[in-house]
C-alpha cells in the first residue's frame, strides 16, 4: 500500500499530469469544448497526486510552512473545481423602464449551478455616458431601481461597479442603443377588432453603429418581413460631456416593405393587409453582462495564502544561517 501511494506521489507523475493539463486546456480552448468535462480528469489526478505526496513525504509533515503551502495548493484546486461546477456567464438587454423578468440570454453555467434570479429583482431606468473632449467615451453607467425588503431604491452601476443580487453580478457593457416601440393589431375578416399587441424592436448598439441603425421584423402569421431604419434629424452626441442617453426628439422611422418605402413619425400608422402597425416612439436599452462565481473571493484569498506560505518556507530555509557569515 505504501509503495502504491509513493508511486502516486511521484514528482515525475506530477510533471506528466501538468503536461496533460496543459494539453487539455489548449484543446478545450481552441475546440470550444466544455471546460468542466475536459479538465475534470487531469485535475482529479493532480489532486490525488498532491494528497499522496502530503501523506507519503515526511518532509511535508515536519515542516509547517511547506505543509501549509501544499494544503493551500490542495484547497486552491478544490476551489477551482467548485468554481467551474457552479459558475454562470450570461447577458441580458433591458429597455428603459423595463422590469427584469428573471431570464438571461447566452447562458453558460456549470453542472451544479442553481439558478436563483427571479422576475422583478430590478428595473432598468436610464443610461449615462461620460465623454472626454476628444469624443472618446470614458465611462458608462446605468441607473436601476432595485427591489428590496425595505422597498425599492435607486442604484448606479458601472463597468467595474456591479449590481449584486444573490451573488449574481450585473455589469454594464458598451452595448447601449435605442428600441422602437410599436403596437400591432391584426385584422381578420371574421374578427376585425382583435386585441392590440405592443412590443419593441432593438436597433444595433449605437456607440459602434451610429450610422447603421436598422433592423427587421417578421409580420405575425405571414411571410412579410419589414425593414426599419432610425433616422435622427440631430447629432445625438453633439454635447461632448456627461449626458444621459436619451432618444432624439426629432427623428423618423424609415420602413421598407419590399419596394415600398414609407416614413413613420411618432403616432403614425402603417396599414397592411394583415393588420395595422403603430409607431409610439423610442426608448433606450442597456446590455448587461451577468457573472456568477461565489468562490472567486475565496480563491483569491487562498492564492494569497499560498504565496505567503511559500515565502515563509523560503525565508525559513535561507535564514537557517546568517547571510553575513563568511564562506570558508
Amino acid at each position: 500500500m505504501n509503495i502504491f501511494i509513493t508511486k502516486i506521489a511521484s514528482v515525475k507523475l506530477t510533471f506528466v499530469l501538468l503536461l496533460m493539463l496543459l494539453f487539455t486546456i489548449i484543446v478545450a480552448y481552441n475546440g470550444e469544448f466544455s471546460w468542466v468535462t475536459w479538465l475534470a480528469l487531469p485535475l482529479v489526478l493532480l489532486l490525488l497526486n498532491l494528497v499522496a505526496a502530503i501523506f507519503s513525504n515526511k518532509a511535508f509533515r515536519s515542516n509547517l510552512p511547506l505543509l501549509l503551502f501544499h494544503l493551500t495548493l490542495l484547497l486552491t484546486v478544490l476551489l477551482v473545481a467548485l468554481s467551474r461546477l457552479t459558475y454562470l456567464d450570461a447577458h441580458v438587454e433591458l429597455f428603459e423602464g423595463e422590469v427584469f423578468d428573471g431570464k438571461l440570454a447566452g447562458q453558460k453555467n456549470g453542472l451544479l449551478h442553481q439558478y436563483s434570479l427571479k422576475a422583478g429583482d430590478f428595473t432598468n431606468i436610464a443610461v449615462q455616458l461620460e465623454f472626454t473632449p476628444m469624443v472618446a467615451i470614458t465611462a458608462i453607467r446605468s441607473r436601476v431601481l432595485v427591489a428590496t425588503n425595505a422597498g425599492p431604491h435607486e442604484v448606479v452601476i458601472g463597468e467595474h461597479k456591479p449590481l449584486v443580487i444573490n451573488n449574481y453580478r450585473f455589469y454594464v457593457s458598451r452595448n447601449v442603443g435605442y428600441s422602437a416601440v410599436f403596437s400591432w393589431q391584426a385584422l381578420q375578416e371574421n374578427s376585425p377588432n382583435l386585441p392590440t399587441e405592443t412590443g419593441t424592436i432593438h436597433f444595433p448598439p449605437f456607440l459602434t453603429n451610429q450610422f447603421n441603425q436598422s433592423n427587421s421584423w417578421q409580420v405575425p402569421n405571414s411571410d412579410i418581413e419589414l425593414w426599419f431604419m432610425l433616422q435622427p434629424e440631430e447629432d445625438l452626441l453633439a454635447e461632448r460631456k456627461s449626458i444621459q442617453l436619451a432618444p432624439p426628439q426629432n427623428h423618423y422611422m424609415v420602413v421598407r416593405n419590399g419596394e415600398d418605402r414609407q416614413e413613420l413619425r411618432v403616432g403614425h400608422q402603417l396599414h397592411l393587409p394583415q393588420g395595422i402597425l403603430t409607431y409610439h416612439g423610442l426608448r433606450t436599452w442597456m446590455g448587461y453582462k451577468v457573472h456568477y462565481d461565489p468562490f472567486k473571493a475565496y480563491l483569491l484569498a487562498t492564492s494569497l495564502l499560498t504565496v505567503l506560505c511559500l515565502a515563509w518556507f523560503f525565508w525559513q530555509k535561507f535564514n537557517q544561517r546568517s547571510w553575513l557569515t563568511p564562506v570558508a
